[in-house]
C-alpha cells in the first residue's frame, strides 16, 4: 500500500502541529457563514465534472504506480493535472463518505453514519448547492443505492438521476421514492451500471454544447460510477483482460457472500479475483475516456475542471479479509484524487496529506465561488495552482460508526492512531516503517506516541465542538417496513453482528465462524 511519506518520523514536539489548521477552520465557522450568506454569486465560471468511482483503490491505478495497465485515461488526466498521493476518505463505506464529500465535514459532524432512519440535514450547504446558488446548472447521476435522495444527497441538483441496476421490468420510482427493494439491491451488485450512467450523462452533455457568449451557462455534474464495487464481474473483454489463462471455478459473482472467496483460498484463485477487480477498473476507465471525449468534442475540455476520486477503497485480503465497511486500514480509506484543469491546475504530484473534506473548498476556490462557513476542510487550490509546494497538513479523520463498529482514526503524514470507542482501546501505526499496518503499537510508551495520543484527544475535542455548532443534525428518515425488511434481508442491518476484539488490540474481526462476512457496505 502507498500512503506513507518518504520523510522520516517527525519529532514528538512537532506531532501536534497538524492540528492547528483544523482548529483554525473551526474557529472561523460562524464568521465565514455570515460572509457566505451575504455574497453575490460570481459570473459563470468553469464547468465541473466530479467523477466518484466507488471502491477504487489508488494502488491499482497506473498513475499511483500500479504495474497493470488498468487506467490509461485516468493516468493521462493525472499526467496533465495534479495528483494527490495521500488522500484520505472520511469513512470506509459509501453513504457517510459521500455525505462528507458534499458537506466538507467529518462523519460524526454531518451525522449520516448509518443507513437506518437518517438523512443529511438540509441545513448544510452542500457542494452541489454552492454551484446551484452561483447560477450553475447542476446534475447528478448515481448507480449505488446509498446515493439515493432518500438519504438527503440530492440537495442542490437540478436533476439527480437514479441509475441503480434494476431487475427485469422493475423501474425506479419516478418521484424519488426509495429504490431499496430486494431486486434493486441484489441487481445493483450483480449488474453492469457504467453504461447506464454514461447514457444519462450523454443526454445531459448533449444539451450543454458550446453556448452563445451572451447565454453562457456553466454546469456542475456529479458522475458516480459503481461497477468497481463488488461483485467483480466486468463485461467482455475486461473479464479476461488481466487473467486470460484462468481455468478455475472462482468468479467475482457473489464476492461478498461466497465463503469460497477468503484469505485461505489458493493463491491462483486469489489472484484471479484481483484480476477481475482490475478488469472493473479498466472498464470504468473506458467510460471516463468517453466522458472526456464528449467534453473535447464540444470544445468544453479547456474550461472544465475534471476530478477523479473515490469514496473508499476495499480490502483484497490485505489483512486477511475482503470487502470494506469493517476497518480503518489504508486499503479501505486511502483514495485517489486527480484534478485536471488546463491552464490553471499545474502538472505534478503532491506528496503531502490531504482529506476528502478538502475537496469542496478546493472546487469552490478554483471556480471562484464564495467559501462556506460550515466547512471544516481546507482548500487545496493553492497547491493545485502551484502557488505553494507544501504545507503543514491538518490531520485526516476517518470514522466507522455502523455495523457494530465505533472506530475513529487520526492520520498524519507519518502516523495513524486508531481508537475503538466500544472497548476504549487505542493503537497506532508508524506508516514510515510499517506502511502496510501489520504491527500495531501501544500508545504512551514513549514521547512520540504520547504526543500522538494528545493529538487524537485534541481532534476529538474539536469534533465535539463542531458537532455542537453544526447547522443541523442528521434528520429522521421515514423508512417503510418493506424497505427495512429489504435492508435486513440484504445484510445492511444485522442485529446479530459480532463485536469481537482480538487480544492484541487490533481492529475487530468482521467474519463469522464459517468465514462469511456478517455485514458490510454492499
Amino acid at each position: 500500500m502507498q500512503g506513507a511519506s518518504s520523510e522520516g518520523p517527525k519529532p514528538a514536539l512537532q506531532v501536534e502541529s497538524p492540528m492547528k489548521p483544523f482548529a483554525r477552520s473551526l474557529s472561523m465557522l460562524m464568521p465565514l457563514a455570515l460572509m457566505a450568506c451575504g455574497s453575490e454569486p460570481e459570473a459563470a465560471g468553469p464547468n465541473v465534472v466530479l467523477i466518484s468511482i466507488d471502491t477504487l483503490r489508488p494502488d491499482h491505478l497506473g498513475c499511483y504506480g500500479y504495474m497493470r495497465r488498468t487506467s490509461p485515461v485516468i493516468d493521462g488526466l493525472a499526467a496533465n493535472g495534479m495528483l494527490f498521493e495521500q488522500h484520505i476518505s472520511s469513512a470506509p463505506w459509501t453513504l457517510p463518505a459521500h455525505a462528507a464529500m458534499f458537506t466538507s465535514v467529518p462523519d460524526s459532524v454531518h451525522g449520516v453514519v448509518d443507513p437506518i432512519g437518517v438523512r443529511l440535514s438540509e441545513a448544510f450547504e452542500t457542494l452541489p448547492e454552492s454551484f446551484q446558488n452561483a447560477g450553475y446548472r447542476t446534475a447528478g447521476f448515481f448507480a449505488g443505492p446509498y446515493l439515493h435522495p432518500a438519504f438527503g444527497l440530492g440537495q442542490g441538483f437540478d436533476s439527480y438521476e437514479d441509475c441503480v441496476q434494476v431487475s427485469g421490468e422493475e423501474e425506479v420510482d419516478q418521484d424519488n421514492a426509495w429504490s431499496m427493494r430486494d431486486p434493486v439491491l441484489r441487481a445493483s451488485h450483480h449488474g453492469v451500471t457504467n453504461d447506464k450512467v454514461y447514457s444519462a450523462w450523454s443526454k445531459f452533455i448533449e444539451s450543454a454544447g458550446p453556448p452563445a457568449a451572451e447565454e453562457k451557462e456553466s454546469f456542475f455534474a456529479f458522475v458516480h460510477l459503481w461497477d468497481v464495487h463488488f461483485d467483480f464481474a466486468p463485461p467482455e473483454p475486461y473479464d479476461t483482460m488481466f487473467d486470460p489463462d484462468y481455468e478455475g471455478r472462482i468468479t467475482g459473482r457473489d464476492f461478498f457472500y461466497d465463503p469460497e472467496i477468503n484469505a485461505a483460498m489458493p493463491e491462483r484463485d486469489k489472484q484471479h479475483i484481483i484480476a477481475l477487480y482490475d478488469g472493473e477498473i479498466a472498464w470504468t476507465d473506458f467510460i471516463v475516456g468517453k466522458i472526456k471525449a464528449d467534453l473535447e468534442a464540444r470544445g468544453l475540455l479547456a474550461n472544465t475542471i475534471i476530478v477523479i476520486t473515490s469514496d473508499h477503497g476495499t480490502e483484497l485480503f490485505d489483512h486477511g479479509h475482503k470487502g470494506h465497511r469493517s476497518q480503518l486500514y489504508e486499503e479501505q480509506i486511502h483514495i485517489p484524487l486527480v484534478i485536471h484543469y488546463p491552464g490553471t491546475v499545474r502538472r505534478g504530484k503532491h506528496a503531502g496529506l490531504t482529506r476528502m473534506i478538502d475537496l469542496g473548498p478546493t472546487l469552490r476556490e478554483l471556480a471562484n465561488l464564495p467559501a462556506v462557513g460550515t466547512s471544516l476542510g481546507e482548500s487545496l487550490a493553492p497547491i493545485a495552482r502551484g502557488e505553494i509546494e507544501s504545507r503543514r497538513a491538518p490531520p485526516a479523520v476517518s470514522e466507522l460508526m455502523s455495523v457494530g463498529r465505533n472506530l475513529r482514526s487520526v492520520r498524519t503524514e507519518t502516523d495513524k492512531v486508531i481508537h475503538n470507542a466500544t472497548a476504549d482501546r487505542y493503537w497506532w501505526f508508524d506508516l514510515v516503517v510499517d506502511g502496510d499496518e501489520m504491527v500495531p503499537k501501544n500508545l504512551g510508551a514513549d514521547a512520540r506516541s504520547t504526543g500522538l495520543l494528545g493529538l487524537y484527544r485534541e481532534v476529538q475535542a474539536e469534533l465535539t465542538a463542531a458537532i455542537e455548532t453544526r447547522p443541523g443534525a442528521a434528520e429522521q428518515a421515514t423508512i417503510p417496513a418493506m424497505v427495512l425488511q429489504s435492508l435486513q434481508a440484504n445484510g445492511y442491518v444485522n442485529p446479530g453482528v459480532r463485536e469481537d476484539e482480538p487480544d492484541d488490540g487490533t481492529p475487530a474481526d468482521r467474519d463469522s465462524d464459517d468465514g462469511a462476512p456478517v455485514d458490510g457496505d454492499r
